[in-house]
């Protein structure tokens, strides 16, 4: 799978799936900006689950929460675990990913609702890695964000020292 890469920034740069970002006061404060491309496309691209990516995908409102470059944490780190789960158990929001700047390190989270469902975006001012991290509500526009498919077990486990797998069950063996 093509990896994916999130930006927010002022210029709409070559290459990239864009949507208008507005602050919840209804100010522009820039784009949301997608890239499906193997290697980092602009130095603030942090690397996204490619499940949220739509074409087609409604309005949105979204948590963007960011970690201090200085500090982030690692991925199975029990506070940003315990984000992860308390998002999924909820179900309000439609999708979550975390955001990675390299393999180890978690850059912050995008937390997704859909504008037109009331419930899901009621439940991004109760974000849990807002509790964590700096965050910012933002209005994106049509076209950049979906709504992925439930996972089906629970992704942030391993089994066997593999991660779970989260979209199949499937005889290894044969």
């Amino acid at each position: 799978m093509t990896p994916l890469w999130v930006a927010l920034l002022q210029e709409a740069p070559a290459g990239a799936l864009t949507a208008r970002a507005d602050d919840v006061a209804g100010r522009r404060v820039g784009l949301l900006c997608l890239w499906r491309v193997t290697g980092r496309p602009h130095p603030d691209a942090m690397r996204a689950d490619p499940r949220i990516c739509d074409d087609a995908g409604p309005r949105c409102v979204v948590s963007l929460a960011s970690t201090p470059s200085s500090g982030r944490p690692i991925a199975d780190d029990p506070a940003v675990v315990h984000a992860r789960r308390s998002v999924l158990r909820d179900g309000r929001a439609c999708a979550v990913t975390l955001l990675t700047d390299d393999p180890v390190s978690i850059a912050g989270a995008l937390t997704i609702a859909r504008a037109e469902r009331p419930d899901e975006v009621a439940a991004l001012r109760d974000d849990p890695f807002a509790r964590l991290w700096t965050s910012r509500l933002l209005a994106i526009g049509p076209g950049v964000l979906g709504v992925p498919v439930r996972p089906t077990g629970p992704s942030l486990e391993r089994y066997s020292g593999q991660p779970w797998p989260y979209d199949r069950f499937w005889n290894q063996e044969g």
